[in-house]
């Protein structure tokens, strides 16, 4: 199925020709409501609708192909620093391994931001040019964030 049509501007002949070409293919994989599957930003392929939902969903809703390839960008650079030597030679570590290393050590001793920051700057200075480190908690934050761990902040004293 051509899928060019995504792409288009939404209000082009192209665009809503596309929109009912898919749904004319899509309905002949319909479960046994009738349904199926929506690629609306909102529902991501999570949800099953109408077909009738569905077209008025990309007709109204942009397709999440932009949140895609984020994720697909996203994914490949992790991949591309788990598979990058930390510096020449290194053998023990990669790039990803070792921050994840040092992030687990900061977040197990409570370090904060600006005593970790010191560290990676020492460690910086410490490794050959030319390593793949990060200069600062910013920048391992960022790497971090691809993981999409979460975390749920614990008021320690409810009275505050």
């Amino acid at each position: 199925m051509d899928k060019s049509w995504i792409t288009k501007a939404k209000w082009s002949r192209d665009y809503v020709n596309g929109v009912n070409n898919f749904i004319e293919f899509a309905s002949q994989s319909q479960n046994s409501l009738g349904k199926i599957l929506c690629p609306c930003k909102s529902c991501i392929n999570r949800y099953f609708h109408s077909m009738k939902d569905v077209k008025d969903h990309l007709e109204h809703n942009e397709l999440n192909t932009k949140e895609q390839n984020d994720h697909s960008e996203k994914f490949s650079n992790l991949m591309q620093d788990a598979g990058a030597e930390l510096y020449h030679g290194c053998k023990t570590f990669s790039k990803l391994s070792f921050i994840l290393n040092l992030y687990h050590l900061k977040c197990l001793h409570s370090w904060t931001a600006r005593s970790f920051d010191m560290l990676l700057e020492l460690l910086v200075d410490a490794f050959p040019k030319g390593a793949l480190l990060p200069k600062s908690t910013y920048e391992v934050k960022k790497i971090m964030k691809a993981f999409d761990l979460g975390y749920t902040k614990i008021d320690a004293c409810p009275n505050d």
